[in-house]
C-alpha cells in the first residue's frame, strides 16, 4: 500500500498528500515543502529516490502520471496547477498552497487585519525589531539562525519567557531542555553539537589524555590552562623555544630526555651533551632449588659460586 492514513513526518492526517514519480504518500504538504525548501532534501521519505518535482493533492487516486507536466508547468483535468518555486512543487490544492504561504509570511501574527504591519515587513530583522518595539515581545535568535522551520511556526516570548527557554526548555516537560551554556564564555548555543563544535575550536584539550588515558569531552578555556595541566600531569618541556612553540608535551620522562637529547643537546658544548637517562633494572637470584629461568638476570657473584662448586665436585 503505497498511501498513509497520516503523515510519516508530524503524525498529523495526511489529507492533502505530496507525491511524486514514485507515486509513495508518506508526507503532507507543509513537511514535504520544509524538506525540499529548508532541508534541501528532495528524496522521498519511503524509497529515497530523488524527486525534481512533486504535487500536493488531496485526491489519493490519481497516480503521478495522471498530471501533464512541462517544465514548471502542470496540468490536471484543463486546469493549470500552482508552482512553487521555492520548493520546486505544484499545488492541486489552492487551502494548502495559502496555508503555506501564510507560514513563510512576515505578517505579524498580534497586529489586527488590515493594519499596515499585517501585510508583512521585508526581512526577520525588520519582524524581530517590531515584535520588540510594538508587543514588547522577542524570538530566540538562535532558534532563528537554526530551527528548520517557517517564520510563523517560531515562538515568540517576554523576556522572562525567553530567559526561562534558554535555561530549561519547555514549561511542559518536553523533549527541549534548553540552549546549552558554555562555561568559560558564559554564552548559549543552539544544541549539546553545537557546544562541542564550540568548544573544539574556541577552547583546548588535551591531545594525550585522550589518546592514552581515553578521557574524553575534558576541556580548558585557554592555553595557559592547557599548559599548567600539561606541566602537572604529563612532561613538559621547559626550554623557552619549546614553550613558544606550545603543545611540546610529552606522555614519559624517559620521552621528554629523548627529544632534549635529540633537539635542545645538540648546539650545546660536548661536555654537556650527557643526558641522563634512567633505566629501571631487576636483580633476581635463584634460591636454591629454584629452575634456572633463561629471563632471570644473574649477577657476577653468582657465576663465580657456581664455578667455584663445579671446580670442587
Amino acid at each position: 500500500d503505497q498511501s498513509h492514513e497520516f503523515c510519516l513526518v508530524c503524525c498529523e492526517p495526511l489529507s492533502v498528500a505530496a507525491i511524486g514519480s514514485c507515486d509513495h504518500r508518506g508526507t503532507c504538504a507543509v513537511c514535504s515543502v520544509r524538506m525540499r525548501q529548508l532541508l534541501s532534501d528532495q528524496s522521498c521519505i519511503l524509497c529515497k529516490r530523488t524527486l525534481e518535482a512533486v504535487i500536493m493533492t488531496a485526491n489519493h487516486s490519481k497516480s503521478f502520471e495522471d498530471y501533464s507536466m512541462w517544465g514548471t508547468v502542470c496540468r490536471s483535468g484543463g486546469r493549470e496547477l500552482t508552482y512553487d518555486e521555492a520548493s520546486q512543487s505544484f499545488f492541486e490544492d489552492e487551502e494548502a498552497y495559502n496555508e503555506l504561504v501564510q507560514l513563510r509570511s512576515l505578517s505579524c501574527p498580534k497586529c489586527p487585519p488590515g493594519s499596515r504591519e499585517k501585510s508583512g515587513m521585508v526581512n526577520m530583522k525588520e519582524y524581530s525589531a517590531h515584535m520588540t518595539a510594538k508587543h514588547r515581545l522577542v524570538l530566540c535568535q538562535l532558534c532563528v539562525e537554526n530551527r528548520k522551520v517557517f517564520v510563523q511556526e517560531l515562538e515568540i516570548f517576554t523576556k522572562n519567557e525567553l530567559r526561562q527557554h534558554e535555561v530549561s526548555g519547555d514549561k511542559d516537560g518536553g523533549p527541549f531542555k534548553g540552549h546549552p551554556l558554555c562555561e568559560f564564555c558564559n554564552v548559549r548555543v543552539f544544541d549539546d553539537n553545537a557546544l562541542w563544535t564550540h568548544l573544539r575550536r574556541q577552547h583546548f584539550s588535551c591531545h594525550i589524555c585522550e589518546t592514552q588515558r581515553q578521557v574524553t569531552n575534558e576541556f580548558y578555556a585557554n592555553y595557559p590552562d592547557l599548559e599548567a595541566h600539561f606541566r602537572n600531569a604529563h612532561c613538559l618541556c621547559e626550554e623557552d623555544e619549546c614553550l613558544a612553540q606550545k603543545f611540546i608535551v610529552f606522555a614519559s620522562e624517559l620521552e621528554l630526555r629523548a627529544h632534549c637529547s635529540s633537539v635542545h643537546m645538540s648546539s650545546a658544548p660536548r661536555s654537556r651533551r650527557h643526558v641522563p637517562v634512567p633505566v629501571h633494572i631487576t636483580y633476581r637470584r635463584q634460591d636454591d632449588g629454584e629452575e634456572d629461568h633463561r629471563g632471570g638476570y644473574r649477577s657476577r657473584r653468582d657465576a663465580e659460586s657456581r664455578n667455584r662448586h663445579g671446580a670442587g665436585a
